[in-house]
């Protein structure tokens, strides 16, 4: 039976996830690389290449829990460094030895991803295929901030306000459904970015994401103003990946 302690938690861009593979003594040591599907996450026992890997790896999935892109883990007698990344894992597998090509590959397929980002004032709607920027949208939108007042006024107010926000929305659902909408059977996910109070709004009103015609990760990307500058830097934010350390105590 084995114990786990976190030794570190860091999330990488693309870039930074490779440089820091190609360089890790840790993967020096590493005798078995295992790769895990969302189905396996939540079931080690329906990956049938992977179900046998032994106590440490079911103690560290069971540990995590499900994740909705699955997780690749690079195990040593006494470590586990565990990737989650940014798009879905399609295979389970059990490599001998250190192996991150399978990993690469997620990156390398260059999937087309979509991007929300949406706030009271301001939003932005990005496609990408890879790191590359296929159509985007960026749009001030007038929200008017809470009022103080009480009264008919306050009432008034806020009417005037719930008005604005709903027209924000189907706003900013209208330029998402005409950007998504000719890559539908191909947009691997879309990531949302903002308050998560507006984006659940958003996500209530709009058909595209309420009937659940694209995947949407519950991670959020962080972002401050969604403006062309933001929008520019998006794809370092959307394909940073979670990388964990963890030491086995028997």
């Amino acid at each position: 039976m084995f114990k786990l302690e976190k030794l570190s938690e860091r999330w990488m861009t693309r870039s930074v996830l490779y440089k820091h593979l190609d360089d890790s003594e840790f993967g020096n040591n590493v005798d078995r690389t295992i790769y895990l599907t969302p189905l396996a996450t939540m079931d080690i026992n329906k990956a049938s290449p992977v179900a046998l890997s032994g106590e440490s790896v079911n103690a560290i999935v069971d540990y995590l829990g499900y994740s909705e892109t699955g997780y690749v883990l690079f195990r040593n007698s006494d470590h586990i460094e565990v990737v989650t990344p940014p798009l879905k894992m399609n295979m389970d597998a059990m490599v001998e030895g250190f192996d991150f090509h399978m990993l690469k590959d997620v990156f390398d397929d260059q999937p087309y991803v979509g991007v929300v980002l949406v706030r009271l004032g301001r939003f932005s709607v990005v496609l990408l295929r890879g790191e590359k920027i296929i159509d985007s949208k960026t749009q001030g939108r007038y929200v008017k901030n809470r009022h103080r007042a009480g009264g008919s006024s306050q009432r008034r107010f806020e009417r005037s306000r719930e008005r604005l926000v709903r027209e924000l929305y189907d706003k900013v659902c209208e330029i998402s459904s005409s950007i998504f909408q000719p890559f539908l059977g191909q947009i691997n996910s879309v990531y949302l970015g903002g308050e998560k109070h507006t984006l659940n709004g958003f996500m209530k009103r709009c058909l595209l994401f309420n009937e659940k015609k694209v995947l949407v990760p519950s991670r959020l990307v962080s972002v401050g103003d969604p403006n062309q500058k933001a929008i520019n830097q998006i794809h370092k934010e959307v394909y940073k990946s979670k990388v964990q350390l963890f030491k086995l105590i028997r």
